[in-house]
């Protein structure tokens, strides 16, 4: 083989192994995905040494915080480090106190609980959603004989959130809640809250009494949340889905009021008190009076008898003696008269109407509704008789309807200033496309996909065997043969007896004899030499056996 032919095999020969490295390579990869990310360094350092013992290939990413394994195990991996607790958040919580030290001090003791409790409060932290991490730092109450050297409890908590969004104010104060109820003596204003870029996300106590205050924005929020919500799902059966733009805007009251109102009726009057006394003397049974001369007296003239005295005295006729009552005889004789003394005492009082109120702050001092309506669709007849779907504006009763609807379901007060604006206007349409069904193409592209990588690294190779290994081969095994020995058998050697007979075979086809005895040595020569040049092993061969001749 000449030199470039070797060097064509040894190209083909090396891209071949390439081809067919790559291939067994690409074919026997392990494709790694992410177990855990952004995991603390003690965390990390746990789920290495775990996967190391369960002899378990890994990549570490991002500086070691992240953790890549086989795709084939991730889950069943993920589902094992959980259910383990790990990873942890890096604070050690109350397992501290599962290995007691020998002769731990009080001291050591106070450290520990307080570094557990920390753990504890930054695990319970770490489980909001929005929150990928914490770290808790409390400094315990001091207690002291003196109430002026006491120290009160504080904590500060550092957040790292999992997005770019802040933690909304209702969020912020759950965790200041949370520290707070989980330490003696610690009270919620006392919480410093910071997020890992050193924003402070606690407000202040007093920041709620401001008129944008955060409980005040989160109240007004959600009313106008829910006055959109009920306000859309009532329009959405009457004008259709999608059909109805609705939004509210609720202005708070931010100031409390207290009054107390006391107030008089100078034309209504009321009976506070009632009292009534009295007392009588005359004849009865027993003896009255009191004792002593006063009570020998005789007793008072009866009325009548007195009134006829007067009357004979003044020359007028006597009054008519009263018929005694029913049950009386007049032998009885005249009744006894009844001397009667009594009082009564009424009071009476002003009426007086006393009201103490008490407005608390958060009262809705304004709202105002802004409602868009799309136009009614119709579905009309065409002139060709097919249905055509159409709209067309709203009627105005159709709107006012929706006006007193909307009016009534928001509690709309016109005396507080409420605003209610219902306009029809038509939407833009928007196309919408409908997903197609997917095809069995497509749910078969997975295993399709596999078995094409796998018949291309198969096709690659036969193409590279075929196109180049085999020609080079064929080319660099195959020995040039002349045209004349085309029709001899294979692995027959000529002699020089046939070479003579091809000779004269030329020199007979010539056209006299004497031209073909000029020409035979030459032509002999020549050929001789050229066979002897292309075929040298045969003329070697043939040397060697003249020599052996002579040598006889």
């Amino acid at each position: 083989m000449s030199a470039p032919q070797r060097a064509s095999l040894a190209a083909a020969f090396a891209m071949v192994v390439l081809v067919m490295g790559a291939s067994t390579y690409w074919l026997n990869r392990t494709e790694y995905t992410l177990l855990f990310a952004d995991v603390d360094p003690e965390a990390a350092n746990d789920i290495v040494t775990k996967l190391k013992t369960q002899k378990i290939d890994y990549q570490l990413d991002n500086g070691g915080r992240s953790i890549r394994v086989p795709a084939a195990r991730a889950d069943e991996l993920r589902l094992e480090f959980t259910s383990g607790g790990t990873p942890a958040s890096g604070r050690i919580g109350f397992e501290i106190f599962d290995r007691t030290a020998f002769g731990a001090t009080e001291f050591l003791e106070k450290v520990n609980y307080r570094r557990a409790l920390e753990g504890e409060i930054a695990r319970t932290i770490g489980t909001i959603s929005e929150v990928a991490g914490a770290r808790v730092h409390i400094a315990m109450a001091q207690t002291s004989l003196f109430a002026s050297k006491e120290q009160p409890a504080k904590a500060s908590v550092v957040l790292k959130l999992r997005g770019t969004r802040p933690l909304s104010a209702g969020t912020v104060q759950g965790i200041a809640n949370l520290v707070a109820s989980s330490v003696e003596g610690l009270r919620p204003e006392a919480v410093v809250i910071l997020d890992s870029f050193g924003r402070p996300l606690a407000k202040p106590a007093e920041g709620d009494d401001q008129p944008a205050g955060g409980a005040q924005m989160e109240r007004q929020q959600q009313i106008e949340r829910d006055l959109t919500t009920k306000v859309a799902s009532l329009l959405e059966p009457v004008v259709g889905a999608d059909r109805a733009r609705v939004n509210v805007s609720v202005r708070l009251d931010a100031q409390t009021e207290e009054a107390t109102e006391e107030k008089w009726d100078p034309n209504g009057t009321v009976v506070r008190s009632h009292q009534a006394t009295g007392d009588a003397a005359g004849g009865g049974a027993g003896a009255q009076g009191l004792a002593g001369s006063r009570a020998n007296l005789p007793g008072p003239v009866p009325v009548a008898t007195a009134a006829a005295a007067a009357s004979t005295e003044s020359g007028m006729t006597p009054p008519a003696t009263p018929v005694p009552p029913a049950g009386q005889s007049a032998a009885a004789g005249p009744a006894v008269p009844v001397l009667s003394r009594g009082s009564e005492t009424t009071n009476y009082e002003i009426s007086k109407v006393v009201r103490h109120t008490i407005r608390p702050r958060g009262e809705i001092a304004r709202l105002s509704v802004a409602v868009i309506l799309d136009n009614e669709s119709v579905d009309a007849k065409s002139a060709d008789g097919s249905m055509a779907h159409t709209t067309r504006a709203r009627r105005p009763e159709d709107v006012q309807k929706i006006q007193s609807i909307v009016a009534a379901a928001v509690g709309l007060d016109p005396a507080r200033g409420d605003q209610l604006t219902i306009e029809n206007v038509p939407f833009e349409e928007i196309p919408v496309e409908v997903a197609a069904k997917p095809s069995m193409w497509q749910r078969m592209a997975p295993q399709a996909y596999e078995g094409g990588r796998l018949f291309g690294i198969l096709a690659l190779g036969a193409l590279a065997v075929f196109t180049f290994v085999r020609p080079l081969m064929r080319r660099a095994t195959v020995t040039a043969v002349p045209v004349e020995s085309q029709a001899l058998p294979p692995h027959q050697a000529r002699t020089v007896r046939d070479l003579e007979g091809e000779i004269a075979a030329q020199l007979e086809a010539a056209a006299d004899e004497k031209s073909a005895e000029r020409m035979k040595l030459p032509v002999l020569t020549r050929r001789l030499a050229q066979l002897t040049a292309k075929e040298p092993e045969h003329a070697a061969r043939l040397m060697r056996m003249w020599i052996s001749q002579e040598n006889r």
